[in-house]
């Protein structure tokens, strides 16, 4: 549902939706557009209107937004994803800090591609990264804990991320399809008046 009123200033309509966390001045799409693609049906906020009886100004507006709003997930999406990738790694590495290696020779990374020879040294402790520019060292086992944790959160958070691409998705391709239709009806209206005439 599309709540519409004026600005303070009388200029271009606005778009206020309200939204599970109050009122949000941004163009957005509140409820699933399923439930609005019929007149009528579910619960409607107060001023709101259906879908379809929005004009192509405003639909295009919320396509606008929505298309950004999906953008936005799909990039936050891949850095979570490829966040989950840079700890699943990390675990691995620290499976292979076992007393057995110590002071075998190994490969060691100055960049993604470029590597030096060297010996490892200390299985038993690492420095790790906890953000921000801060270094912790710890115990292997404590850095295994730590990187599960983090791994469990970003897998958490992509879930949701992805849940929500998945809605804003599907409410994209309802106000395209509105779109199409209201386009359509428009054509039609121009052939008959301009056969009419």
């Amino acid at each position: 549902w599309l709540k519409l009123r004026l600005p303070p200033s009388g200029g271009a309509w606005a778009t206020v939706v309200a939204g599970r966390g109050g009122l949000d001045q941004r163009l957005v799409v509140a409820a699933p557009l399923s439930a609005m693609a019929a007149e009528g049906e579910g619960d409607a906020p107060a001023g709101s209107i259906p879908l379809t009886q929005a004009s192509l100004q405003q639909l295009n507006m919320v396509k606008q937004q929505l298309e950004q709003e999906v953008k936005n997930l799909r990039a936050n999406l891949e850095a979570l994803r490829e966040g989950e990738s840079r700890f699943k790694a990390s675990s691995e590495t620290l499976n292979s800090l076992v007393p057995e290696n110590e002071g075998k020779p190994m490969l060691v990374p100055l960049t993604t591609s470029l590597y030096i020879d060297g010996h490892m040294k200390n299985t038993a402790k690492v420095t790790v990264d906890v953000g921000t520019g801060y270094y912790i060292e710890m115990s292997v086992e404590r850095a295994k804990r730590f990187c599960g944790k983090r791994l469990q959160m970003l897998t958490d958070n992509a879930t949701k991320v992805e849940k929500a691409l998945k809605e804003k998705t599907k409410n994209y391709q309802m106000v395209m399809q509105t779109m199409q239709v209201k386009y359509a009806k428009m054509q039609e209206a121009m052939e008959a008046q301009k056969s009419g005439t």
